[in-house]
């Protein structure tokens, strides 16, 4: 064992730097030396000759916080253009065909666009005039056989002397014979009565 006096000689340190340091010194020799290195761990591991070695291209520790804003911020854009895209203002309808429509005071005008790759033929249905419905209660526009609705085509509500709506139907037009608009109670799965007409 290896005395305090020994290593430090003393003459040139304060009372509180030589306390210190005895403490220290004391602990340092309650603890004993370190243990023995062990034999498995005094020679370097080697590689094993056939070996292949293959390295993974990652980023550098400091680029990782850049990869995270980026796509942080490629998301968030991808999130505002998305927004912009749905709330903005609609296209304009590309119309093949316009089809009248009538009914008491209201009129109306069904603009049926090109037919999609998809077979969806995309329609823009304005009316003009249409009393405003109490919720529930909605309209429906029908595909016609023989003057009978039998294919729906979909649902709306006014809310103002004009409302435009748009529609998707996938029906072959050549087997129906006109369109019609009808009233729709909140639980009516039937054509209600008919308010306009082509």
């Amino acid at each position: 064992m290896t005395k305090f006096d020994d290593i430090v000689g003393g003459d040139d340190l304060s009372r509180e730097e030589e306390a210190r340091l005895r403490r220290v010194h004391d602990l340092l020799m309650q603890a004993g030396p370190p243990p023995d290195l062990p034999p498995a761990l005094e020679r370097p591991p080697t590689e094993p000759k056939d070996a292949e070695i293959v390295q993974f291209p990652l980023l550098p520790r400091r680029r990782w916080a850049i990869a995270v804003v980026a796509a942080a911020a490629l998301a968030l854009l991808a999130f505002a253009g998305g927004y912009f895209i749905g709330h903005g203002k609609p296209t304009a309808f590309k119309t093949e065909r316009v089809v009248p429509m009538h009914g008491g005071n209201a009129l109306a005008l069904l603009r049926v666009g090109k037919k999609d790759g998809a077979g969806n033929w995309p329609m823009q249905l304005e009316v003009n005039n249409l009393p405003r419905h109490p919720k529930p209660q909605y309209y429906e526009l029908w595909l016609t056989r023989k003057g009978k609705p039998v294919a729906a085509c979909g649902s709306f509500r006014v809310n103002q002397r004009t409302t435009t709506v748009r529609l998707s139907v996938p029906y072959d037009f050549s087997n129906f014979d006109g369109w019609v608009v009808t009233s729709q109670g909140a639980n009516d799965h039937a054509p209600g009565p008919v308010v306009m007409r082509t």
